[in-house]
């Protein structure tokens, strides 16, 4: 099965690439544009994109020694939050996987509050951004549309339903009741999950920090995005570029294809089209995101070890973490 999945997500990524090298191709003129770049504009995206590291790494240990309980120190993190995205970069969730045996073996986390920390970061993640490009579209927009729908009514609505829906089934969930076996003991895996997750939403001093943090790295990337279209010399609103970082978000939940190549480009390409400012751009856009942001995740990822780590995977120990599922009769 994870054969065919594989090779289903690769042909979709051929295909969406085939699609772009024809779009691309019937309008040549629009590529001029991807070589015009400038030195300080690239400097400035380069010196916002070492910053994101730094404070989504101050994030993510926040939210991992909440949910773990366990204290972590914050240099040794930093290096295992970048490596693990160099190793996600090569390999898809090698570096979560790393990243959980190390956390497990250095500092006692254990690989089910290692989940529920990742999947809190996630659903806390996107649902401030939603609410922050909200604010953004009423503040400095409210009339800005995405086709034919208010862009902060979109927004809104989907970012009460990110934050509602793990609340309703966590409480949905823990009803559920099972005798013995396998079912059983991942059913309490699962609850648990969910029920550090919800919990974690009663300290309102974690949530402030949070919020804090997550207010910076969205500011950070909207000042990050002006600059990728400054490239192609457009001045893109800010209303524009909230939701640019929704997308840019949301693709890291969803993998259509590896590092959803291609289908990336697309989305972006057709949100521009319908925001007025251009498939063409948007898919330039994109393609400079992925590149830089890749390029540099790679050179970091090598300068902390990643190489050797991915070299030697083999050899890394392997805890004997959480209770493992019991056998079936």
């Amino acid at each position: 099965m994870n054969k065919w999945k594989s090779i289903f997500r690769w042909l979709l990524a051929i295909g969406c690439l085939a699609y772009l090298a024809k779009f691309f191709y019937d309008s040549r003129s629009n590529l001029t544009i991807a070589f015009a770049l400038n030195a300080w504009i690239l400097s400035g995206i380069l010196a916002l994109e070492f910053l994101y590291y730094f404070i989504q790494g101050l994030r993510f240990r926040l939210v991992m020694e909440k949910c773990s309980g366990r204290k972590i120190p914050i240099w040794p993190w930093m290096n295992l939050f970048i490596v693990g995205r160099f190793l996600n970069t090569i390999f898809t969730q090698a570096g979560n996987i790393s990243r959980g045996i190390i956390l497990r073996r250095d500092y006692g986390v254990s690989y089910t509050r290692y989940i529920a920390a990742n999947a809190s970061m996630a659903w806390m993640d996107t649902g401030i951004n939603l609410l922050f490009a909200a604010a953004i579209v009423l503040i400095f927009n409210r009339d800005f549309q995405i086709g034919p729908f208010d862009a902060w009514r979109a927004l809104i609505l989907t970012a009460v339903a990110v934050i509602a829906g793990p609340i309703a089934f966590e409480a949905a969930f823990g009803r559920l009741r099972f005798n013995s076996g396998v079912a059983l003991w991942l059913h309490s895996k699962i609850a648990e999950i969910l029920r550090v997750s919800v919990e974690n939403l009663a300290d309102l001093r974690y949530l402030l920090k949070l919020f804090l943090l997550g207010m910076i790295v969205f500011v950070r990337t909207l000042l990050m995005f002006h600059l990728y279209f400054l490239i192609i010399g457009l001045r893109v609103n800010l209303a524009a570029l909230g939701v640019f970082y929704v997308l840019f978000k949301l693709g890291f939940s969803i993998n259509l294809t590896p590092g959803n190549l291609g289908v990336q480009e697309i989305l972006w390409g057709k949100l521009s089209e319908l925001m007025g400012i251009g498939m063409a751009q948007g898919v330039l856009v994109s393609a400079f995101v992925r590149v830089i942001s890749t390029g540099l995740v790679l050179v970091l990822g090598v300068a902390l070890g990643g190489w050797g780590l991915l070299r030697k995977r083999d050899d890394l120990p392997v805890s004997s973490g959480d209770t493992l599922a019991p056998k079936k009769n």
